[in-house]
């Protein structure tokens, strides 16, 4: 009995695989699958940290939890001798000031299709649920091309790819959340760490 109950609670919370398939019906579709639904389109075995639009094939890997420096490195270059990052000030700002208002900071490294996701300090499960639903869903804009927006991997492109996914998924976030409170989802467990993850906290200084 008690290995029915737990496998009943994991049904009920978005893991990685799950979240790509509620989250990707939900974009395209506007739909939110029950636990029920998404069973039967979940695979037994699941790359790991996949992200996978519906049933095509994998669109790239994404990583949650990571420490800062992690998403430091992928917006400066690293000066050879020294080891140490350089140039990162103005882009890192940027970067903060968008997501001033998420309990997460991530970045699309696009040429090796990997997603990083850094969580702030005290990040609910529901932010983690919407930092992964923001990195598939900027994932599969750029797979999708879209013109110079999703094709280049300019820093600029990238970050209007960035800005305008986010503003896209925050418009829907609440009505999202409500419908898989409503499918039988339990969206205040996080699931999607596999480990033991960073956080870290920021102080962002208005402008004078």
């Amino acid at each position: 009995m008690n290995r029915a109950a737990v496998r009943a609670v994991s049904m009920h919370t978005l893991n990685r695989q799950r979240a790509n398939i509620v989250f990707s019906t939900f974009l395209e579709q506007k739909t939110v699958l029950d636990p029920k639904e998404v069973s039967l389109q979940e695979r037994i075995f699941e790359l790991d940290g996949v992200l996978r639009w519906r049933s095509s094939s994998p669109l790239a890997t994404a990583k949650i939890g990571l420490p800062l420096q992690d998403l430091l490195a992928l917006l400066a270059p690293v000066h050879r001798k020294t080891g140490a990052i350089r140039d990162t000030e103005a882009k890192v700002m940027r970067l903060v000031r968008l997501y001033s208002q998420e309990e997460f900071l991530l970045w699309y490294d696009a040429p090796q299709r990997v997603g990083h996701i850094t969580l702030k300090e005290g990040a609910a499960a529901e932010s983690q649920l919407k930092a992964w639903a923001l990195m598939l869903w900027i994932a599969h804009r750029h797979s999708m091309g879209g013109g110079s927006v999703a094709t280049s991997a300019s820093f600029e492109r990238m970050l209007d790819l960035h800005r305008s996914s986010l503003q896209d998924l925050s418009s829907r976030w609440a009505d999202c959340i409500q419908r898989l409170r409503t499918a039988g989802w339990d969206v205040d467990i996080a699931s999607l760490e596999t480990r033991s993850g960073s956080r870290i906290r920021l102080q962002v200084k208005d402008d004078d």
